[in-house]
């Protein structure tokens, strides 16, 4: 999945779990897809996620769930 993907299902209420190593999204046929936060894609879109201004920012919480500020999931 490339940067893209992976902001677009972001935007979308989309989220990463550490702990689990999966992304969450219901479009997937598991509703999951096996990932962590050292994938190349995800780092690439973490990065202009955190860094671009124009877009909603990226959070952690504590429990390692990665997702868009206020989109619930």
């Amino acid at each position: 999945m490339n940067k893209d993907k992976i902001i677009e299902l972001l935007k979308d209420g989309a989220w990463l779990d550490t702990k689990e190593d999966k992304f969450f999204h219901p479009s997937f046929r598991k509703g999951w897809r096996k990932m962590n936060s050292s994938n190349i894609s995800f780092k690439a879109a973490f990065r202009e996620l955190y860094h671009n201004q124009q877009i909603q920012m990226l959070d952690e919480n504590e429990k390692g769930i990665y997702k868009i500020r206020g989109i619930r999931g």
